[in-house]
């Protein structure tokens, strides 16, 4: 008699089997790339293989590995890895998260489409993409295939919405988030490290990587554990894990930052406390908890900074004068120069924009020369006149259109949800909503940048919280 073999196993959401094949392909390369390659070599085919096994046939792992790999990839990978058509490889998970959600919406989901409530608000602004895309090519600027695609990295938003479940946001990407700010806090401290004299511990060297943008999120997020979910993994481990990355935030000495953080943390004080009884309304409470957060972080970065013996408060400080007195900091006066000469160019399309791909001069402040630079940009320090300089007006009101769109929806489940994690990870995104919209007068990357693909998928986790049934239709 044959032997029948159970073979229920094999099958792609087989999370076993998953792990089984990445680490078979990660050990099938390791010989050959040891005898053969670099150390690069073998990071990139590896991970490539293990994160290819990873979204195979699966549009949720798909979308993880796409907030991950666009997230903690330093730039130095990035820029070794060179693929067709100036492909980059979160934009290769993307294309795999499409294709994987569009078998499932045909052969899986019956052609049933789930719709939230801002659905046409990111059409329209996907049109004014499109429009701004054409007006770049009509003026025929350079720089229009590596400018325009970043808007469109909102199609994410959609596949987030088609294929994430309800429980998926709070167990799946919500600890997410929170592990990619502990990597890229461990990525700067260990830069950091490097890069100083421990012996003296006079050198001073801030790391002002662009993944910084990621850290305010992860700590909000860690925050708003803190705050309504104590018990899932305990407050003690939340704080550890809310100190180590807070260290590598404070490393990044970055203004912008700083503010979008604090103003974070004052929305997240103020949705807890009107989700209070009204009886158990206590303002100091929020504030001795937000200050507790504070001061218990500044109290980690002065130990460590007595540990390696340099001198990071000496610089915060310095920096932080810039907020009384700007014209003391010359790289602040090049950002202002950055914004008139973009204004400039505005006013000469002040309807329909410059176009995807357009350029400004930008100024820099060179000390060996002390003198001023000039040369052509194509990215721009600032959301706001981004979105008018590429996308002309309807971008500019139709991109905060939809931030206050989703921040209204993680507000409906902040006071309607009664599961803790859910409440704690839509006071989150409100908060980091916030956070972002001061940040966007010194930082355009929500719409200009690879980041744009991470706030595609947390805009979309907002909203799957915020559906209902009644909001799905069919199109057979």
């Amino acid at each position: 008699m044959a032997l029948e073999l159970d073979r229920g196993w094999v099958r792609p959401d087989n999370g076993w089997l998953v792990v089984g094949a990445g680490m078979a392909a990660a050990l099938a390369t390791v010989l050959p790339l040891l005898l053969l390659g670099t150390g690069m070599h073998m990071v990139l085919v590896t991970g490539a293989l293990v994160s290819a096994a990873a979204i195979l046939f699966s549009p949720r792992r798909s979308l993880a590995v796409l907030v991950v790999v666009t997230s903690v990839l330093p730039a130095g990978v990035i820029d070794a890895t060179r693929m067709p058509l100036g492909l980059r490889l979160w934009e290769l998970v993307l294309l795999a998260a499409l294709l994987f959600a569009a078998i499932d919406f045909v052969f899986f989901d019956g052609l049933r489409l789930r719709r939230s409530r801002v659905d046409g608000v990111l059409v329209a602004f996907l049109g004014a993409a499109t429009v701004g895309a054409l007006v770049g090519a009509w003026h025929g600027h350079e720089a229009l295939l590596r400018n325009a695609r970043y808007p469109f990295y909102f199609v994410g938003f959609f596949v987030v919405l088609q294929v994430v479940e309800r429980r998926d946001v709070t167990r799946l990407f919500a600890p997410i988030f929170v592990a990619i700010g502990v990597v890229i806090s461990a990525e700067y401290v260990l830069e950091f490290l490097g890069a100083i004299d421990l012996s003296t511990g006079d050198r001073f060297v801030r790391i002002g990587r662009r993944q910084g943008i990621v850290l305010p999120v992860s700590l909000l997020v860690i925050a708003n554990w803190i705050v309504h979910d104590p018990r899932r993994w305990g407050r003690v481990p939340l704080l550890g894990l809310f100190l180590f990355t807070g260290l590598g935030f404070a490393l990044t000495l970055g203004r912008g930052l700083w503010a979008s953080f604090g103003l974070g943390l004052f929305v997240s004080v103020w949705l807890w406390h009107k989700g209070q009884p009204i009886e158990q309304r206590r303002a100091w409470k929020g504030i001795a908890l937000a200050l507790g957060l504070v001061l218990t972080l500044t109290a980690t970065v002065l130990a460590f900074q007595r540990v390696t013996g340099t001198s990071i408060s000496v610089h915060a400080v310095e920096r932080s004068r810039t907020f009384l007195d700007y014209s003391r900091d010359i790289q602040v006066l090049s950002r202002l120069l950055n914004y008139a000469t973009a204004l400039q160019e505005i006013a000469k399309h002040p309807v329909l924009g410059a176009g995807q791909g357009a350029t400004v001069t930008s100024y820099s402040f060179d000390p060996e020369t002390n003198r001023f630079e000039t040369w052509r940009a194509w990215t721009l320090d600032n959301l706001y006149l981004t979105l008018w300089l590429k996308l002309g007006l309807a971008g500019l009101i139709l991109f905060p259109w939809l931030c206050i769109g989703v921040a209204r929806a993680g507000v409906r489940v902040f006071h309607k949800t009664r599961e803790p994690s859910e409440r704690a990870f839509a006071a989150a995104v409100v908060a980091t909503l916030a956070g972002m919209a001061l940040l966007g007068i010194s930082d355009g990357s929500m719409v200009n940048g690879r980041f744009t693909a991470v706030f595609a998928v947390l805009f979309g986790l907002v909203m799957v919280l915020d559906a209902d049934d009644e909001r799905s239709v069919g199109l057979e």
